[in-house]
């Protein structure tokens, strides 16, 4: 939701970042949200994959920054924020961080802790965070995934999302979001699934990318 923390956990390779630029990019098409008011910082990615996003912020006219291109620097990050707070453009920005581990120890309370506070002043700046991070290796005893590091990035969060794989086959995969934690109107679940054919343009990827229907999610 706009104005709020958003923590999405996930394994590698379960498509979190193809999911959240799709919707992303839906909400841009329906002009639920300005394009330009969206920061993708892509901080995990090779070459290749910069290239791929970046033809698509330039498609649809959201921003993307990477680690040392046109200037942006990871370690200015949290001047950036600040300096929108003080100057009070914070109002609609939406700020993907993909990986958070890039920006902050996940490890580390006392950081995570102070970066939540300074995400949080940004947020009721009127500004929206969207964190994206990694899980555990193993699972909890029921078997579902367990979100990396300490809890303070789920704790000062408004919203968290556990992201997992249902079924991988037949040329495709189905994913399951699963709420933990909510403060607003948002699902509980909801599935999605996206090819993973071999050799297909990332555009053609992230156009493959459909909602799971509830018999469709009952049969994963």
């Amino acid at each position: 939701l706009l104005g709020e923390l958003t923590a999405i956990y996930a394994k590698p390779n379960t498509g979190k970042t193809l999911l959240i630029l799709r919707l992303l990019i839906d909400q841009i098409i329906a002009a639920v949200i300005n394009a330009e008011d969206v920061f993708y910082l892509n901080c995990d990615d090779s070459y290749r994959g910069l290239v791929d996003k970046l033809e698509l912020a330039e498609k649809y006219g959201f921003n993307m920054l990477a680690p040392n291109q046109n200037g942006f620097e990871i370690k200015d990050f949290i001047g950036y924020m600040q300096m929108m707070i003080d100057q009070d453009s914070a109002k609609g920005k939406i700020i993907v961080l993909d990986t958070l581990k890039k920006f902050v120890d996940l490890m580390d309370k006392r950081s995570a802790s102070d970066f939540m506070n300074m995400a949080r002043a940004f947020s009721t700046s009127g500004g929206s965070m969207i964190f994206l991070a990694h899980t555990n290796k193993n699972r909890d005893s029921e078997g579902k995934i367990v979100a990396g590091g300490t809890s303070d990035i789920g704790d000062d969060a408004d919203c968290v999302y556990m992201l997992d794989e249902l079924n991988s086959s037949g040329g495709n995969k189905s994913v399951l979001f699963e709420n933990t934690k909510r403060r607003g109107d948002v699902a509980l679940e909801v599935g999605y699934i996206y090819s993973i054919a071999q050799k297909q343009s990332y555009e053609k990827l992230i156009n493959s990318v459909s909602l799971l229907n509830e018999d469709e999610k009952q049969s994963c």
